[in-house]
């Protein structure tokens, strides 16, 4: 080889095995240094302990009292307890529900819950997701069951007396949930206010409390539309 061929070669060799060995650092690190902080100083070390040692604080960051968290999580424990490997601790049931909690509670967005609880966005995804399905199928049947004969006429006797309203099964109002834009949809989920969206219809008794939620109509639609098309709709009919 002429001397300016070994240079060359050298000077390859030399980017091949530097790149090579980033990209071997790089693989070591497969958990970012700041979720590796997760033991020593995401929020629920930090905070959680604490809060629960002071009622209002606690209902404040949750929107839920210390006793309905331990019931709750009594309830879905079992459903979202993950398993450890070799590789890393699972996270238990009790910061799984504190992270979706906050997360309700603030409308705070993933890469807030990945900074302050030291957990990847991906992951915080996955938590919410998963405890909020454990939820919904654990509570439905118990907080929004389907309402017969006797729960309307019960309805309606409670709005009698308490606002002096007769005949009336209950407060209907909807909200538009802003969402992004699905694909090949044109504008059907553009609602009235110019964002995309998808509709969210509830209604609530005399104690404000939910009786039936409907969610998922275009963003175009009406509250009447959508009360119209409704399951509910077709029940009263």
């Amino acid at each position: 080889m002429e001397p300016d061929e070994v240079f060359s070669f050298s000077s390859l060799t030399y980017l091949y095995l530097k790149q090579k060995r980033t990209k071997r650092e790089l693989l070591q690190h497969w958990v970012h240094p700041i979720n590796c902080e997760r033991y020593t100083n995401g929020h629920y070390v930090k905070l959680y302990y604490k809060l629960r040692e002071d009622s209002s604080k606690f209902f404040n960051y949750f929107r839920m009292s210390v006793r309905s968290f331990d019931e709750l999580l009594l309830c879905i424990k079992n459903d979202i307890q993950l398993q450890n490997t070799n590789m890393r601790l699972a996270i238990q049931p009790e910061e799984m529900l504190v992270i979706t909690l906050r997360y309700l509670a603030s409308g705070c967005s993933f890469k807030e819950l990945h900074y302050n609880y030291r957990i990847g966005r991906s992951t915080a995804s996955e938590v919410v997701r998963k405890v909020c399905k454990s939820i919904w199928n654990r509570l439905k049947e118990i907080c929004i069951p389907i309402p017969d004969q006797a729960m309307w006429l019960k309805i309606a006797k409670e709005f009698n007396e308490r606002a002096n309203f007769p005949n009336c099964l209950g407060a209907v109002d909807g909200k538009h949930i802003l969402i992004i834009k699905p694909e090949r949809n044109g504008s059907l989920y553009m609602n009235y206010k110019h964002y995309f969206s998808i509709g969210l219809l509830a209604i609530a008794d005399a104690n404000y409390k939910f009786i039936y939620v409907d969610f998922g109509s275009y963003g175009k639609d009406s509250d009447s539309t959508i009360f119209k098309n409704s399951a509910l709709w077709e029940n009263l009919k």
